[in-house]
């Protein structure tokens, strides 16, 4: 079976300890964005997910410790929000 879900970047939101991660939807051909609680940058998948399919659930859980350990951090980007 192909993998359905692939984590492109995650960028975090330091002070409030949530974490915004971004991805590639195979089968349905789309991008996803989804938001994650992750206090002390120990995301807690199981938090605020409920509305998530469960097959991006169980890709979000095998791929927690690279998460956690900063493996898709986009560390060198800033947000720059125009009005």
């Amino acid at each position: 079976m192909e993998k359905q879900y692939q984590l492109m970047f995650v960028f975090r939101t330091k002070q409030l300890s949530l974490l915004h991660c971004v991805g590639m939807d195979y089968v349905n051909g789309s991008m996803f964005c989804v938001l994650l609680n992750s206090p002390n940058d120990n995301v807690q998948v199981d938090y605020m997910t409920s509305g998530y399919p469960q097959q991006l659930i169980n890709h979000l859980n095998e791929e927690k410790e690279r998460i956690d350990r900063g493996f898709y951090d986009i560390r060198t980007w800033n947000m720059v929000l125009h009005n």
